[in-house]
């Protein structure tokens, strides 16, 4: 195991009793970034007319310039949404496919942006969900998903970070594939700011949203949405406030009274980040989760799938054998409540894993436990014929 950044689990709001492997789910909370939230909401609580009627534009403004820094876009192209589901939302909505239009995304997908593609499909668009299995190269990504692409084709949606299986996908050949052909290309990058470098410029996708509340670590909801500016006309929040008629920015930076804070606080947690190291921090999160993965598969005597170079800091490790939604979701429940262990369990292609991240709360005491606790509770799901 690597040695981390000089911090310790005390600068974390999450309880030391518990092995907590699941930092992708919703982010976490470092003390530092907590007590900025706190300066913040006090900030605004003494006087929250003057903040909102007055103070807001050159806030969030501020705001802006910093994410646009961080993500290597024009602040001209940013704008804030509540989260990645939001987001992807948001554009889906605004791009104007019509029925017996066809959408490309993969079944890396998430969940929730799986049902978005449902629910364009009962308006008569069609939505073809790629298989790409968990052994595939960059290049047989790329190839996959512009094979898919039909004359009816009108827009690919891809994963930045799948979160059903911590894949790194390749935004960037991905994009320049698609746009050969002519198409816009949505990234959902939920699980990317932060996990791995982003450069929005050298992706070069008409759409892409990030959460800043997982692996940025700001109080949660908050996620940067970029839209490129052929776009702007067409792209507004799924509310209409005050400014919807104004343009692209003034429609998003204000949608109704919200809590700022998570918003606001984006840039005490980039100082965060910014004092320890990103480089420092990305290499010891991989390298942590990885040896804590082998760890958990030699116990299973099963296997860590997906090559390194497109992993970051989550990981999927094989369960002895497929078990349904329901008895994964009892085996959650259970590591956590008879353990103390809080880990994801997911399933792809017939198969199902624990997920597992690395996060600088974690040490390799964390994974062992899992690895010993898994064992148990799926003897236990078995015996109650739960798995």
């Amino acid at each position: 195991m690597t040695t981390a950044p000089t911090l310790t689990r005390t600068d974390w709001l999450i309880d030391p009793a518990v092995a907590y492997l699941n930092h992708g789910g919703f982010g976490a909370l470092p003390r530092p970034v907590a007590e900025a939230a706190a300066r913040i909401r006090a900030d605004i609580e003494a006087n929250p007319t003057d903040v909102f009627m007055r103070r807001w534009p050159g806030l969030v403004g501020d705001v802006r310039e910093r994410v646009a820094a961080f993500l290597n876009a024009s602040p001209e192209e940013l704008v804030f949404v509540g989260n990645a589901t939001t987001g992807t939302a948001t554009v889906l909505a605004g791009f104007g496919l019509q029925p017996g239009d066809h959408v490309v995304a993969t079944d890396h997908r998430y969940p929730a942006v799986a049902e978005q593609l449902t629910v364009l499909g009962a308006h008569g668009v069609e939505a073809t969900q790629v298989s790409l299995p968990l052994d595939i190269d960059q290049a047989g990504v790329v190839a996959a998903v512009t094979d898919a692409i039909t004359e009816r084709t009108r827009l690919v949606v891809i994963d930045h970070i799948a979160s059903a299986t911590g894949m790194v996908f390749p935004v960037a050949d991905i994009v320049a594939a698609v746009h050969a052909r002519g198409l816009p290309v949505l990234v959902d990058g939920a699980h990317a700011p932060g996990q791995v470098p982003v450069d929005l410029a050298a992706i070069g996708a008409d759409f892409w949203v990030g959460n800043l509340h997982k692996w940025v670590c700001s109080p949660r909801g908050c996620a940067a949405l970029r839209v490129a500016p052929r776009w702007h006309d067409r792209i507004r929040p799924l509310v209409a406030s005050h400014d919807h008629r104004r343009g692209f920015q003034p429609a998003f930076d204000w949608t109704g009274t919200f809590d700022p804070i998570p918003l606001l606080a984006i840039p005490a947690a980039l100082d965060f980040w910014d004092e320890l190291g990103w480089d420092v921090v990305r290499r010891h999160q991989h390298q942590l989760v990885t040896d804590g993965a082998t760890v958990v598969a030699d116990h299973l005597s099963t296997r860590v799938p997906i090559r390194d170079d497109m992993t970051a800091a989550m990981r999927l490790v094989a369960l002895p054998a497929p078990i349904d939604k329901l008895a994964g979701e009892t085996l959650g429940h259970r590591l956590t409540v008879e353990h103390g262990v809080t880990a994801y369990v997911t399933h792809h292609e017939g198969e199902s894993f624990v997920r597992i991240c690395g996060q600088l709360y974690n040490v390799p005491e964390h994974y062992e436990r899992l690895a010993t606790a898994l064992p148990v509770v799926l003897r236990g799901l078995s015996e109650r014929g739960g798995a």
